[in-house]
């Protein structure tokens, strides 16, 4: 791993509530270099874009505009380890586009597979987004209906390349399956 690499993996890490860096970060980036690897894109850049992703939603900051705060704290991290302004821009590219409803649409293959990892790390971690909600005090069946309503957004418009798609497909339909059965008791 190029030395920089290791150092703003280290630094980004330590911005991150442990449960934010394992559980969403790190996905990201596995599930981020897998199609990276399928489309023959360059996996140091790959790995810093789904890094930095969500660098505008740490440990102290609401994550509405993390795409927007994220875009300008990149920035500053790439050139200081004196990164191209060609990287630094794909990069900021990838941040800014990769919540797909909010901002603009990824252009490039980079920021598709950086939306589509996003949205992956999802599927892995189902019981981390009803914990993040019952953090903000939401009753069950508020939670229940946003990571219905955030799954099927994943699904549907977030996984943007098909070889994304085959590989959740499974983990969708089980998710599926179990926010339906418990659908079947929320009292409407």
């Amino acid at each position: 791993m190029n030395k920089n690499l290791a150092k703003i993996r280290e630094l980004v890490k330590g911005k991150f509530e442990q449960n934010d860096w394992k559980f969403h970060i790190l996905p990201v980036i596995k599930y981020a270099k897998k199609l990276a690897k399928i489309y023959g894109v360059d996996q140091e850049i790959t790995e810093l874009a789904a890094l930095l992703h969500d660098i505008g939603r740490t440990r102290i900051e609401s994550d509405k505009e993390h795409h927007i705060v994220g875009v300008h704290r990149a920035e500053k991290i790439l050139k200081k380890y004196n990164y191209s302004e060609k990287v630094i821009k794909e990069i900021k590219h990838c941040i800014e586009s990769h919540r797909i409803t909010k901002g603009p649409k990824p252009k490039t293959i980079l920021a598709k597979i950086i939306a589509t990892a996003d949205a992956m790390a999802h599927f892995d971690a189902l019981p981390v987004l009803f914990y993040q909600r019952a953090r903000r005090g939401k009753n069950f069946e508020e939670i229940l209906d946003w990571v219905d309503m955030k799954i099927e957004k994943d699904w549907h418009k977030k996984l943007l390349l098909p070889e994304a798609k085959k590989m959740m497909e499974e983990k969708y339909r089980t998710i599926r399956l179990i926010l339906d059965s418990l659908k079947e008791y929320s009292i409407k």
